[in-house]
């Protein structure tokens, strides 16, 4: 079986700043507190190391490496802060770009969309209903707003309600894309419509199972996982009707 290589590279003011080499040099300073010993593990020459590290520090916006004399063993060479987080950041770069390259195997997430994506590959949720769509209006009810969200498996506009303040700190606005979620609990079944709800939708139960169910919506096809009591009360195959709380609704989205 091949394996894929992705090597990640970042550059500074058109300058070579970190690539897997120095990332390597720089790991092994951190180990051994020493520019000498850490271009022997690294398998490189003391004076490419000398080089290397030149060039980073002088196009680093802050120091990478500091000295430390005295103690026991001499003094040496350790890493800034900020170097250590660089370091941090780069391996943080390199398990997003592997999970990206697998996501390139499911056709079924779309690649033209930031947050659907990396919610795909990246995000775990104990909520079993997850979607994702795009802000369609907004309006204010009893000091909350309630946010429209349109997604395309639904037959009609989703209504979340949210705080002012989650308002702004999502930076919400017409078309921006949003993850709504829910838990099982929160979208709950009827056999007939209720009087007066929002968020309510024309169901089919696909299966049943240690008190949850699968519904598909009789319109636009999206699959909810319920919660259910009394696992008599209910069939497969069952017309029903879901409805959920629009407070029960968490939004996100991307900065």
């Amino acid at each position: 079986m091949k394996t894929t290589e992705i090597l990640l590279t970042i550059k500074l003011h058109q300058e070579l700043f970190i690539d897997p080499k120095r990332v390597r040099l720089l790991k092994a300073i951190q180990e051994c507190g020493s520019i000498n010993q850490a271009a022997k593990n690294a398998k490189v020459s003391y004076k490419s190391a000398w080089d290397h590290l030149e060039a980073m520090n002088k196009i680093s916006p802050k120091p990478l490496l500091e000295r430390n004399t005295g103690g026991k063993n001499g003094g040496g060479t350790s890493l800034t802060t900020y170097a250590e987080r660089l370091l941090q950041l780069y391996d943080l770069l390199e398990k997003t770009q592997e999970h990206a390259f697998h996501i390139l195997q499911d056709e079924k997430i779309p690649l033209d969309s930031l947050l659907t994506a990396t919610a795909k590959f990246s995000l775990q949720s104990s909520a079993r209903n997850q979607f994702f769509g795009k802000v369609a209006g907004q309006h204010v009810v009893d000091s909350r707003s309630i946010v429209k969200v349109d997604i395309a498996e639904f037959p009609a506009l989703l209504n979340v309600s949210i705080t002012f303040k989650s308002v702004e700190r999502l930076r919400l606005i017409t078309e921006k894309e949003v993850m709504v979620t829910f838990k099982a609990p929160w979208a709950v079944l009827s056999r007939e419509p209720q009087s007066g709800q929002v968020n309510q939708f024309a169901a089919t139960i696909l299966s049943i199972a240690d008190e949850e169910a699968i519904v598909r919506l009789s319109e636009g096809g999206a699959e909810l996982c319920t919660g259910i009591h009394g696992q008599d009360y209910w069939a497969v195959g069952q017309q029903v009707w879901v409805h959920v709380d629009p407070e029960q609704i968490i939004l996100a989205s991307m900065k």
